[in-house]
């Protein structure tokens, strides 16, 4: 430990200022995200990405050696993901009678994600690395990276398709919930972390806690049921 410790703050040390340039980025990202009014389309990821991206590419830097330099910040995803838990804990007396629904509510959409993937893909008639590199899109990064590595997909096409459903996820989301009447918080948050995974927990979070909730749960649900059931499937339709 005291040895991790040690290397993140070298790369701090070394190269501080490309830790700064993310979260500036990042804080840019922020800013026209509340000048938009909170807009899905305006999400801080989708404008922090592509400036960091080009500013990159104006500089000549490496994203290896961009990617080493941010190790610190990586690292502290850990503790941001179990930070999570302490607004899961605060509903857990909500969770006993809801389990069933919330199971199957997972599971089954999990599953059409996945087989709609495999379904299209085999429509259009897409070899199998492209199948294997799109059927993760629906599960938080670090997990559908994992699963595309299992499936030996291409990790940068799905880097940027998870980021793609989670932006389309919160766009349609209010639409739809408005069209069904959907007004409980606990099924909102529960779809848009099904389904747009982190960056829907993130939006869940800003209408209530009660809702990041049951998003944590749906991200973290469907992660595990994509990583331990799903793998066997895919690699199934392989060559």
């Amino acid at each position: 430990m005291s040895e991790l410790i040690m290397y993140q703050w070298q790369q701090i040390t070394e190269s501080s200022w490309l830790i700064f340039f993310s979260i500036l980025g990042f804080g840019i990202g922020v800013f026209v995200y509340r000048r938009c009014g909170n807009h899905p389309l305006s999400h801080p990821l989708v404008i922090s990405t592509p400036v960091i991206g080009l500013t990159l590419y104006l500089l000549e830097i490496d994203y290896g050696v961009y990617y080493s330099a941010n190790g610190i910040l990586n690292w502290l995803l850990g503790a941001a993901t179990v930070a999570l838990a302490v607004p899961l804990s605060q509903q857990l007396k909500n969770l006993s009678v809801l389990w069933p629904t919330i199971l199957l509510t997972v599971f089954s959409g999990g599953f059409f994600a996945a087989v709609s993937v495999l379904v299209i893909g085999s429509w259009l008639i897409l070899e199998p690395i492209a199948i294997f590199s799109l059927v993760a899109k629906s599960v938080t990064t670090p997990i559908a990276i994992i699963i595309t590595e299992q499936l030996g997909g291409l990790i940068a096409l799905i880097t940027f398709l998870v980021l793609f459903t989670g932006i389309v996820g919160i766009v349609v989301a209010e639409p739809i919930f408005k069209f069904f009447s959907l007004h409980d918080e606990r099924w909102q948050g529960l779809i848009l972390g099904v389904t747009a995974h982190a960056i829907g927990t993130l939006k869940a979070f800003e209408k209530s806690p009660r809702c990041g909730a049951f998003s944590t749960i749906g991200m973290g649900l469907n992660g595990i049921w994509t990583a331990l059931f799903l793998i066997p499937l895919m690699q199934s339709f392989g060559p």
